[in-house]
Order: C-alpha cells, then structure tokens, then sequence
C-alpha cells in the first residue's frame, strides 16, 4: 500500500508539476531535440508510475484479502485463503495491462486516424497536382504561397504555383530542407504519440502541454535542420511568405501557427545549451521512466 501511495505521489508530480516547469524552461527552444526527449520521457514514465501503482494497490488488496482469510480460517473457517496463494497470478497483471494498454491504444488510434485523412489527400493530389522531380515535390496550381509535406509510407512534399513564383531560389531551397527534416526525421510518429498520450489522458496537464510543446518543437527541429544549407534571413524570409498558406490536416508545414515564436528564435542571436547541460537533460530523461521502478524497490515498501 505504501509503494502505491509514493507511485501516485511520483504520478501526480509528473502529470501536474513536471509540465508547467518544462513549459516554461527557457532552454528548450534552445536545444528542441533535447527537449523533446524529455518530453517522451515525461510521458513514459507517468504511464510507468500508474501501472506500477496498479500493480502494487492490486497486490495490497489481495494480500489483505489473504489475511482476513488467514483469520477466518484461525475463529474456525472452513477454508484455507486460496487468493493469497494466486496473488501473483494473472489477475494481479490485469491492471498493469490495461495501464500500460490504454495509451498505447490511442497512440494507434490517433496513426489511424492521420493514415486515413493523408490517404483521402493524396488521392486529391494524384488527381491536381503536377509532379516537379527538379524540386522532389508535386505542386498544386494556387495563388496563394504554402508549403506542407505528406508523410508515411508514400511522402509527398507539396509546393503551390504561388509558392514557386514568390520565393526566391534560396527561399525556395530553406523551405523544401525543413520539409524534408519532417518526413526524414518520421516526425509524424511523435505527433501521433503526443495527440494519443492527450486523448488518453484528457485534462492532465502534462498530455495537454506535451501535445503542444511537440508540435512547436518539431519545428523548431526542422528549421535547425534546414539552417545546415541555408541562411537564417532566407528561412525567416520563406516562412513570412508561406505563413498563411493554408494545409490540410495531418500535414507538417514551414509556416504555420508558431511563425512569430520561430522567428525570433531564427533572428535574435543562437546559443545552443552547453554539452554539460545537454547531457545532464539527456541522463534525466534516461532516469524517468526508470525511476518509479527504483523507488518501490525498497524492503520497507510493498
């Protein structure tokens, strides 16, 4: 009983403290992919806490259960506490399964979902768009600049007429680098993972920052990696031009909501975290989902 106690109290500090400290740590922005490893890491070991702390209230129960048989059996029971002798049987691993199921069903609810919405677009693309194997994009007849990719098992990175005509030949290359980061990076995946973790958990605090901390963050990635080959002034030029691009859902664009936060990440002057600091990110995000396995491994809790 003790060790499910110091699990939901592990639990409650993840799901409701962890996330409003990490929403508003300054140096994620500077370092996203480290910061989104923690993310991941925040969200595995709150589904760890619970299943441990299913397991250890089932094993308690059960337990006292046994012993009130034990006590039955001593004023003159008939029979001996044959749940105390299964106590370590299926029925103490129920609860464990359906915690650590549960979000794992979202998260495939959530790739299904998205899978179905990509396919009804790519259909709508094979009919109006135009391949352009220059550029490794389709390109869709449209006045209005917007850029977006298409990931899974058929990727498309799609381009309007309007995008073509606007951007300059840098501009143009700085957005097709960050779409491809996207689709290299599986960046869908994440995104799925996040929006299930949200779905499983409505109204925690930490699936409703995660989902939208790793919507920008993933961005952020891939304007880092597009600054490999280009210039900060021409991706900041290039999301400005296609911010208002409209895209479909499910799809990764360069513009997009976060163009004002990313821009002045992309214009103010770059410091990335110190290898001490990243590392020590990297060892705690190792350190969480192990944690609450360790706590209650102690001989005064169980």
């Amino acid at each position: 009983m003790i060790a499910a106690a110091v699990l939901a109290g592990y639990a409650a500090v993840v799901g409701w403290a962890a996330p409003a400290a990490l929403g508003r740590a300054r140096w994620a922005h500077r370092a996203p992919r480290a910061a989104l490893t923690l993310w991941r890491a925040l969200m595995l070991t709150f589904v760890v806490s619970a299943a441990l702390a299913a397991y250890h209230l089932t094993r308690s129960g059960q337990h006292l259960h046994g012993l009130l048989g034990v006590i039955d059996v001593w004023l003159g029971g008939d029979d001996a506490p044959s749940v105390e002798r299964g106590a370590e049987g299926p029925g103490l691993l129920l609860p464990v399964g359906i915690a650590a199921a549960w979000p794992l069903g979202w998260f495939s609810a959530a790739l299904l979902r998205s899978r179905r919405h990509r396919r009804r677009h790519l259909a709508l693309l094979d009919l109006a768009g135009r391949p352009e194997p220059r550029l490794g994009a389709v390109v869709l007849e449209h006045d209005t600049p917007a850029a977006y990719c298409l990931p899974g098992r058929r990727p498309r990175t799609v381009l309007t007429s309007g995008a073509l005509d606007t951007l300059t030949p840098e501009q143009l290359h700085a957005v097709l680098e960050h779409e491809r980061a996207h689709l290299r990076g599986r960046h869908h995946l994440s995104l799925a993972l996040a929006e299930g973790f949200a779905r499983a958990f409505p109204g925690l605090p930490l699936a409703r920052t995660a989902r939208s901390q790793t919507a920008d963050l993933l961005e952020m990635v891939a304007d880092d990696h597009a600054l490999r080959s280009c210039t900060p002034k021409a991706l900041a030029a290039a999301m400005c031009e296609v911010a208002a691009g409209g895209v479909p859902q499910t799809a990764l664009a360069a513009g997009g909501p976060t163009v004002l936060l990313r821009l002045k990440r992309l214009l103010l002057p770059r410091t990335g975290l110190r290898p001490v600091a990243r590392t020590a990110v990297l060892l705690l995000a190792l350190a969480a989902p192990l944690l609450p396995y360790f706590v209650t491994c102690g001989p005064t809790l169980g």
